[in-house]
């Protein structure tokens, strides 16, 4: 018989809000779940449970985009690809990446098509790409580890400081921290100097802060920035997991630079997807006559207005790094062929056997540590912050607000940086 009420011997259906609906399936798009991965994800993550056909309808109602279906129009799809393939000077993003970093926007384009848009606008760059000369071998063995945070790598990146960019005093030192297992980029920051023990302490403790915790172990290259960090790592194992042998698993690792593979591998894929960019787009100042390091108030205005820039695509890396999918490897011995941000928050996907390693750290015991830190080397801000010369720091932020707001506080970003400087630094000769 006919059934225009819908309802069957099972009962009303309970469909968690439209908002949260889309949320979690514009989520599942970011991460590229499958469809059996998608109806798990949304049965763990907001207990509705539906059929494959529901999931299709849902998706059409809430416009959810997809390779087939990504809601906007041929032209809004390439010129987004075009952008980012005209932005990629150094040309070391092919179409893989060109499309996770699209889709960690949401926007979702064949690779078929971003391989059309490539021959079309830089045919040259897949020979760029192209493996190069192999190097002198290091003797290799696969890397292991049980799960997250049972192990994360630690390092600095200095392609953008002062010896290499020859700008004067303007230094962008890098500093990051990856887990081993996964391949999750848990943090990457620019600082003022990566090379004192109080500047990496106190950064440590924001990666506590900002986890709940540390992991059983942190590898390192051998050098004196490490000094603070493995003190407090050591710390919180006694204090948080005394049943842990320091004997078997080790606090803290230092080991020389070409053999902390997890976080070094890391740089090459960071120069070739956004650091090369960052460096040709600081080199220009000095390119076009924009930028003087003699002159007194150019440094600390570049650090005003370039910080927030450089600290922001760090940012995007970060994200498309941890959406992005890496290569299947058949004889690793962790997971290879996935997702990082989907194994970091899901461990027990890959074999049902990893856990997650993390070892909880209150808060209270944070902050107890940043105030012993800071009684014995100064304030957070002072190592991580202090980018100004510090006789411009107090009266000098103020009067660059000011600058900045007397030439209509114009819009700043990547592409509008330089024109920016110009303006205010003119603006600034003109008041003295």
């Amino acid at each position: 018989m006919p059934n225009p009420s819908g309802n069957n011997q099972w009962g009303a259906k309970s469909y968690p809000d439209d908002e949260d609906l889309r949320s979690a399936l514009m989520e599942c798009a970011r991460q590229s779940l499958s469809v059996s991965d998608t109806l798990t994800y949304l049965r763990k993550k907001l207990d509705f449970d539906i059929k494959k056909s529901t999931l299709m309808t849902l998706k059409n109602r809430l416009d959810i985009p997809s390779v087939r279906k990504p809601r906007v129009s041929d032209e809004a799809l390439d010129n987004a690809a075009k952008d980012l393939i005209i932005k990629d000077v150094s040309q070391g993003n092919g179409p893989n990446a060109i499309k996770a970093m699209l889709r960690v926007e949401y926007i979702m384009i064949p690779r078929d098509r971003i391989r059309a848009l490539f021959r079309s606008i830089a045919p040259e760059g897949a020979e760029k790409r192209a493996p190069g000369y192999k190097h002198t071998q290091i003797y290799r063995v696969p890397l292991m580890a049980y799960g997250p945070f049972h192990e994360i790598s630690a390092d600095g990146h200095e392609k953008l400081n002062a010896q290499a960019l020859r700008m004067g005093d303007i230094n962008f030192p890098i500093y990051a921290y990856r887990d081993k297992w996964s391949g999750y980029l848990l943090k990457i920051a620019v600082l003022p100097n990566t090379r004192t023990a109080a500047a990496i302490g106190h950064l440590y403790l924001d990666l506590v802060s900002e986890y709940g915790g540390i992991p059983i172990q942190v590898t390192t290259d051998k050098g004196s920035e490490i000094g603070w960090q493995a003190t407090i790592q050591e710390a919180f194992r006694i204090l948080c997991a005394p049943g842990i042998s320091l004997d078997e698993y080790p606090s803290c690792v230092a080991l020389k630079s070409v053999h902390n593979t997890v976080i070094e591998s890391l740089w090459r894929w960071f120069e070739s997807k956004t650091g090369h960019n960052l460096k040709a787009l600081i080199l220009r100042g000095m390119k076009d006559h924009i930028f003087h390091p003699h002159r007194s108030n150019h440094t600390d205005l570049f650090y005003w207005i370039f910080v927030p820039l450089i600290q922001g695509e760090l940012d995007k890396f970060q994200l498309y790094w941890n959406y992005h999918r890496i290569r299947a490897q058949e004889d690793k011995l962790m997971p290879s062929n996935h997702i990082p941000a989907v194994l970091f928050s899901n461990p027990e996907k890959h074999n049902g056997t990893n856990l997650n390693c993390l070892i909880k750290v209150n808060s209270e015991l944070v902050e107890n540590a940043r105030k012993e830190l800071e009684d014995e080397v100064g304030p957070r801000d002072e190592h991580l912050k202090s980018w100004l010369h510090r006789g411009f720091r107090r009266q000098g932020k103020g009067m660059l607000w000011l600058c900045y707001g007397s030439i209509g506080s114009p819009a700043l970003s990547i592409d509008t940086a330089w024109d920016v400087f110009q303006r205010m630094s003119a603006a600034l000769n003109h008041a003295d």
